[in-house]
């Protein structure tokens, strides 16, 4: 009886999910800012919101790559759309406010969509409680998770004037937890936590902010890829196919535009593990770990 309700609901909610009612038009000459959009998924989604008319300004650490994106957004969008970057570096959480504004002031003030993208790539690995493990933490917080939450902060008062959109680019990690990348996976778990929060605050003020939260599994990312060569996961990357970072970026720009509360992708490689999470969690950290172990 459970398989079977479990098996209806499954399809029910890929059913809709699976609708294709993006109107390419609800973006055209919408202001759009885009953090850790230097390389992998932030690269393509400017390119993506370039290429569907809107202004894009761009943040990361490295402004030689940002100019570079930049300079392929011109060539596929059109002369009349806004492109421009702010270097930053998301450690710096007193600066977040200051980077906001620039990216607003460089958009003509005003800011439709905030879209929260960046991470740390640290040496991770195995959790056994050292001093090099303990010294990752703060880094870690700090730019996976509460920078997401200075940004969003200082966006809201642009975001409700324009009744606009965040959002938050998260993982798979941030709905089980994950081995070799624990701490990763407590902020994506923080991200879930506080976005989903402040959903609900903006829907008892009658806020019209949408928050769309975007759960990843494998994304064929240079930086994805290089993380998991290094923890020997190469069987992990035979069994499972890597989505497109252009593919995905893709899907995050429509679920944004559509306003969707939360978004899975590549849908069949995660959603089932998520329904079935609270349900069966023995069997789905069985499953889990049954991955890893084949490349233990």
């Amino acid at each position: 009886m459970v398989k079977k309700f479990l098996a209806v609901l499954l399809g029910l909610v890929l059913g809709y999910m699976l609708i294709d009612d993006f109107n390419p038009e609800t973006v055209k000459g919408r202001n759009v800012f885009i953090t850790g959009a230097s390389t992998g998924i932030g690269e393509q989604l400017a390119y993506h919101y370039a290429r569907l008319g809107a202004n894009v300004v761009i943040t990361a650490r490295r402004e030689n790559k940002l100019k570079e994106v930049i300079e392929k957004c011109k060539e596929l969008g059109t002369k009349e759309q806004t492109y421009d970057y702010v270097v930053a570096d998301m450690i710096d959480l007193n600066a977040t406010g200051s980077v906001l504004q620039k990216a607003i002031s460089k958009l003509g003030g005003r800011l439709d969509y905030l879209v929260l993208n960046h991470i740390i790539l640290l040496d991770l690995g195995v959790w056994t409680g050292s001093s090099h493990n303990l010294s990752l933490i703060d880094k870690v917080i700090n730019v996976n998770f509460q920078s997401y939450v200075y940004l969003a902060s200082h966006a809201l008062p642009h975001l409700e004037k324009s009744k606009g959109s965040i959002i938050v680019v998260s993982s798979f990690a941030g709905k089980f937890g994950q081995p070799f990348v624990s701490i990763y996976s407590a902020s994506k778990f923080a991200l879930d936590g506080f976005f989903g929060g402040l959903r609900q605050e903006l829907k008892l003020r009658n806020c019209d902010i949408s928050i769309t939260t975007c759960v990843l599994g494998l994304i064929g990312t240079e930086n994805a890829i290089n993380q998991l060569l290094g923890f020997g996961q190469n069987q992990l990357l035979n069994m499972l196919t890597a989505a497109s970072p252009s593919d995905t970026a893709f899907q995050i720009i429509r679920s944004g535009a559509k306003r969707v509360r939360q978004m899975y992708y590549p849908m069949l490689q995660i959603y089932p593990l998520v329904l079935m999470r609270d349900w069966f969690p023995e069997t789905c950290d069985f499953l889990n770990r049954y991955v890893y172990t084949l490349n233990s």
